[in-house]
């Protein structure tokens, strides 16, 4: 790292600034931020030279945004494919990770985190899932958030929650052909200890908040439903997948479908975030947006398993708040750019167009929605936090820079990030880039070591995904989204994505 960090006032002296999504960019402009990591002033540089001491000055030569919220993520470090867990329709994709290896989740989490700062993220929101008691589910939890606060990154961090119907949908004679349901050490009673525990830790934790998920609503039961709206009731987030493949609107055996689940347990509002949603009807959406619930758009995840175009467009147009998540799909290092551009041709796919600016505001002010932090995130503006990236852009940035960072740039031209006025990336090089680095060896040893168990249990699992297709086609013509989605379904299919 070559900044210092920052212990007084600050003051960045920016060749382009772009405070938010919708403002016209600066030119050589200032911004001034206090010792506490808030944007006091931002203004023509000139005007603000005076303002801080020489030495506590630092000059960004490329286009500064407000950092990035990935609204979205499981904090995995490193891509499936080296899990030898190949891309492929959701419901089996979900059955693959089954057999994939077990790594250290603070090694996980260090890396993922590192990967996640190099591309611009100051903020994340991720969902941690184990079939663990509670004593070995909160010292993973424990694990992932301290090295969460070591590496930086603001966090919303969603303890996850499943007790039924995981793996197959509910027939008439329960489920069959997929692996036994897991072993679930966590039962809904035993949630509302197990969160005032984590909650009484997170004190310990600095810029970490903890918050819950419903894994997925078609896979909790009434009781584990109830169960989360009274935490959640006590001011606790929550986040949740939702209809992110045609299959799981009629997941359960009686119908019963996934938003009204949610809305029936009043489990939708303004402090509740949905990714994917790319089965949604329009009634949903509206229903969404009224309610006040985020939804976020994981456009690159979406493709890669076969889940289809969600219909953005009709979510901005209904009025609700959109984020975007890298739902940890990356094949190579992480990049929100490409996101945004994979935002942008998903919209196309669509039928609904977004614009470079839209998709900006997705990974910015949207996030900020998502995750809870309106007012306080998203923005480069008095009384936001001090969360910025710089990108180099050594041959020029030609008229707009809106267009030139989402059409061009990539996470290698993220020169610096800082968080709260404090560097997390300077000229390039991350925080804990060297622990990063130790970390992803000791992974990458790991999966060696079980590479031949590991393709023992993947071979194993060939016949179940074939049992499970099976079943999934013979309750598929019963169960097809209504409306206007049962011809999305039918193109989908026809493209070999359902």
């Amino acid at each position: 790292m070559t900044r210092p960090p920052a212990d007084g006032p600050l003051l960045l002296r920016c060749r382009t600034l772009v405070a938010d999504a919708a403002s016209a960019p600066l030119a050589d402009a200032g911004v001034l931020v206090d010792a506490t990591g808030t944007v006091t002033r931002v203004a023509p540089y000139a005007l603000l030279a005076d303002k801080a001491p020489a030495a506590r000055t630092e000059v960004l030569d490329g286009v500064v945004l407000p950092a990035f919220t990935d609204a979205h993520s499981h904090l995995r470090a490193l891509p499936l494919a080296e899990q030898d867990v190949a891309d492929a329709d959701l419901e089996s994709w979900v059955v693959r990770l089954t057999g994939a290896t077990a790594l250290d989740p603070g090694d996980d989490a260090l890396v993922a985190a590192d990967g996640l700062t190099a591309t611009g993220v100051t903020t994340v929101q991720a969902v941690h899932h184990t079939f663990a008691g509670p004593e070995e589910y909160t010292a993973s939890v424990t694990a992932v958030a301290r090295e969460l606060v070591l590496s930086g990154l603001r966090a919303q961090l969603a303890v996850g929650l499943t007790d039924q119907a995981e793996f197959s949908p509910e027939t008439a004679s329960g489920t069959r052909g997929t692996p036994a349901a897991p072993h679930r050490g966590l039962r809904p009673d035993r949630l509302p200890p197990l969160l005032a525990g984590l909650l009484r830790s997170a004190g310990r934790w600095p810029g970490v908040r903890i918050a819950l998920a419903p894994v997925a609503p078609q896979w909790c039961s009434d009781e584990a439903l109830d169960a989360l709206r009274r935490c959640a009731a006590d001011g606790v987030r929550l986040h949740t997948h939702l209809l992110e493949s045609p299959h799981q609107r009629g997941w359960l055996a009686d119908g019963d479908d996934p938003v009204a689940r949610l809305d029936r347990h009043r489990l939708l509002g303004p402090g509740t975030s949905a990714a994917h949603g790319v089965w949604l009807t329009d009634a949903e959406t509206a229903l969404l947006a009224e309610r006040g619930t985020a939804l976020v758009h994981c456009p690159t995840s979406n493709l890669r398993l076969g889940s289809g175009d969600a219909r953005v467009r009709s979510w901005l147009d209904a009025g609700a708040a959109v984020a975007l998540g890298l739902d940890s799909q990356h094949q190579g290092p992480p990049d929100m750019f490409a996101e945004m551009r994979a935002a942008l041709a998903a919209a196309e796919r669509a039928g609904g167009p977004l614009t470079s600016r839209e998709v900006l505001a997705m990974a910015t002010e949207g996030g900020a929605a998502a995750t809870g932090n309106t007012g306080r995130l998203g923005r480069i503006a008095p009384g936001h936090r001090a969360d910025l990236v710089c990108v180099a852009v050594p041959g020029g940035i030609g008229t707009d820079p809106v267009e030139h960072v989402v059409h061009e740039a990539t996470h290698r031209d993220v020169s610096d990030v800082l968080r709260a006025g404090r560097w997390l990336v300077g000229a390039g090089v991350t925080l804990r880039g060297a622990e990063a680095n130790a970390a992803r060896t000791r992974l990458r040893a790991a999966l060696f070591a079980d590479r031949a168990a590991r393709a023992r249990r993947m071979a194993a699992l060939a016949p179940t995904e074939a049992a499970l297709r099976a079943l999934l086609d013979d309750t598929n013509t019963r169960r097809l989204p209504p409306n206007d989605r049962t011809e999305r379904y039918a193109r989908t299919r026809d493209r070999g994505e359902a």
